[in-house]
């Protein structure tokens, strides 16, 4: 069980080195709330769990800014996940190899490979894309959110916070009716398009959709995600 590793896992020396003492510092924290949430079983079915900052800051003196700060650095090392900016995950079993590693150098040299690395990257540069949107409605941003979701997992095109940004104001710009917003992005998440402008001349050519006389750029299907997302 991973709850016998966590007196290993005290503001490791070599976490230090490789992080930062904040990063330590505050994973040190995370490992703590870790224990309790795994006993008071608080967490999803998934592993997830509902961070509370506002302990956290008073517990380490971390600021929210710094957490987050952290955040980054643990997503980037592959030992954390974030499903929304204050629920996340932690790999104890992930750090333990980490810290234990003899040339923590080459690790950072040769990056993540695995599966769950690999989970965490895509989590991240979701969480990333995701706070573009500034929609507050629920439904709304639900759907915007499902769309980042699938042009990230499509993996095959330059995407940006700025794509988010002018996906969401074509949208928001064409209509005030929520129910066809909903369905312009409903179109755009099925077929990969990152132009908005493309869903909404589907909804009025839904047989055969081909590029109209407003001589719209080519629309590409997104399959990946611009390293420059942070």
């Amino acid at each position: 069980m991973y709850l016998d590793l966590f007196d290993e896992l005290r503001l490791n020396k070599k976490l230090v080195k490789l992080a930062g003492f904040e990063v330590a510092a505050y994973w040190a924290e995370l490992q703590s709330i870790l224990k309790q949430v795994v006993k008071k079983q608080t967490m999803d079915e998934r592993g997830f769990f509902i961070l509370d900052r506002d302990y956290v800051e008073r517990e380490t003196t971390l600021s929210v800014a710094k957490q987050l700060k952290c955040d980054e650095k643990l997503l980037a090392l592959g030992v954390m996940m974030k499903d929304a900016p204050n629920k996340i995950s932690i790999a104890v079993n992930g750090m333990v190899a980490l810290i234990t590693d003899e040339d923590t150098k080459k690790l950072k040299k040769t990056g993540r490979t695995t599966a769950d690395d690999r989970a965490a990257k895509v989590a991240g540069i979701k969480a990333t894309m995701k706070k573009a949107i500034v929609e507050d409605d629920l439904e709304l941003r639900a759907a915007y959110e499902r769309w980042v979701d699938g042009m990230v997992d499509a993996q095959n095109c330059k995407f940006t916070k700025a794509v988010v940004q002018v996906f969401e104001k074509t949208v928001t710009g064409y209509t005030t009716d929520k129910a066809l917003r909903l369905k312009i992005i409903e179109i755009a998440t099925t077929n990969s398009y990152k132009d908005a402008t493309w869903a909404i001349n589907r909804i009025y050519n839904p047989g055969k959709f081909t590029q109209t006389a407003t001589k719209l750029p080519e629309q590409k299907i997104c399959t990946g995600v611009s390293n420059d997302v942070f």
